[in-house]
């Protein structure tokens, strides 16, 4: 039989040196079958011990690849969460701005709408007024009612006052609709803006839930690091370039998340533009219907004026035609009646003057001739006879002229009260004046 095996630890090797392989460590008394059964034993260790080893680099590496994606997807998120605070800052304070610049403009129309409906009423009492003042002046008597100069300073004003309401009208209208706008778009930025803020809330929550990324790799102990410190270091140096970078990228990318808001910013500038342009323009026009408003009252209360002094004038000359045509009359009823007296004095030497002629007459026919004083009974009856003629006519003439200075008369009496009616109702116009507010005073 073969002598025991010794221990393997008591075993010398070739250049002492221990075996170079799990078979080289058997020695060759051993049974065959055993030490193949051991070699493939030990083999098989070996094989699993190098596999394990392989697994555990193969895990440790892809334990380190994952914390290495974990870390940049943590350094990613950071990075996002930083730049939507800062757009989310930029922008409520693009938001805030804008609105808090929106305010004043609003109530800068909303005062300019006041105002011109303020004037659109007052225009609407002055015309009402001109239509007063013509309505009044239209009652004049029919030799009065003619185109005169303040009737055609009343019409210019009326036309006047009513381009000047379909113009307030028409401002008005343009106004209040840039005001809704101008308010809708006010309500969508305060809108927006508080959609902002309860995101800049969730992503001010997300960023102080979220962990800090820390970078640990086992097994690598030279090159384990925590990069927490590092990475806050990196975070503070790069917050004025990413806020920056934000800023161009708010500015300059329609693309991105936030373009509505940029283009509602943008449509409440031009809003506010229009705004302030049209309550330019409103202030304008509004001031120069005012001073040709101002202007047309002048010139009707001019014009008015100065009629009233002409009625004034022609009634004190009527008065004097008339005080004239009344002695005109007297005379001419004095001559009149004087004339008259004549007919009748001169009727008495007439009817003497028939009789005696018809008494003469009456001679017996040897005593009928012409003598003298047939000759002069003729000649006195054929001048007493003229006379009456010629004072029936002087009469008639008289009196046909006594008619016309009676309807002179009432001629002037009737021209005369139509002034004093005119000038009544001038005065009553120019008491009036062109606007309702100044009637207590």
């Amino acid at each position: 039989m073969e002598a025991s095996p010794r221990r393997l630890s008591e075993r010398s090797y070739p250049s002492g040196n221990g075996p170079s392989s799990p078979s080289a460590r058997l020695d060759m008394s051993l049974p065959s079958v055993w030490r193949e059964k051991s070699v493939a034993v030990l083999n098989r260790a070996a094989l699993q011990r190098k596999a394990l080893s392989e697994h555990r680099a193969a895990y440790w590496k892809y334990n380190e690849e994952v914390r290495r994606s974990q870390y940049s997807m943590q350094i990613q998120v950071n990075d996002a969460l930083l730049k939507k605070k800062s757009t989310l800052e930029l922008l409520i304070d693009k938001l805030n701005s804008t609105a808090s610049a929106a305010q004043p403009v609003c109530k800068l129309l909303a005062d300019c709408k006041e105002k011109l409906e303020t004037e659109l009423s007052e225009k609407v009492k002055y015309l009402d007024r001109n239509q007063e003042r013509t309505g009044i002046r239209n009652q004049r008597g029919p030799n009065e009612l003619v185109a005169d100069e303040p009737q055609r300073q009343l019409l210019a004003q009326e036309t006047l006052l009513k381009d000047s309401i379909v113009q307030q009208e028409k401002n008005l209208k343009e106004v209040t609709e840039v005001l809704v706008q101008l308010e809708m778009c006010q309500s969508e930025l305060e809108s927006d803006m508080a959609d902002k803020k309860a995101a800049w809330d969730l992503n001010n929550q997300a960023e102080a839930e979220c962990e800090q990324p820390r970078l640990k790799l086992p097994n690598i102990t030279c090159k384990r690091m925590d990069l927490t410190q590092a990475n806050n270091v990196k975070m503070d140096k790069d917050v004025d370039a990413s806020f920056e970078k934000v800023h161009v990228e708010v500015l300059l990318s329609p693309n991105v998340w936030h373009s509505s808001t940029m283009k509602n910013i943008d449509k409440s500038k031009r809003i506010q533009t229009r705004a302030m342009g049209l309550n330019d323009g409103c202030d304008m026009i509004s001031r120069k219907l005012s001073e040709a408003t101002l202007q047309a009252h002048h010139w009707v209360a001019q014009s008015l004026e100065e009629r009233l002094k002409e009625q004034k004038k022609m009634v004190e000359e009527l008065n004097e035609q008339y005080r004239l045509t009344l002695e005109e009359i007297t005379e001419a009823e004095t001559t009149c009646t004087m004339l008259k007296q004549s007919l009748d004095d001169l009727q008495e030497p007439l009817t003497v003057s028939e009789k005696r002629q018809m008494i003469h007459s009456k001679r017996p026919e040897r005593e009928l001739i012409e003598d003298d004083v047939q000759i002069h009974l003729k000649a006195e009856l054929s001048e007493l006879r003229a006379q009456k003629a010629l004072l029936e006519q002087r009469k008639i003439k008289v009196e046909n002229m006594l008619d016309e200075l009676c309807a002179t008369r009432d001629d002037i009496g009737s021209d005369v009260r139509d002034k004093y009616q005119a000038i009544e109702l001038d005065k009553t116009c120019l008491i009036l004046g062109s606007y309702p507010e100044h009637d207590g005073h």
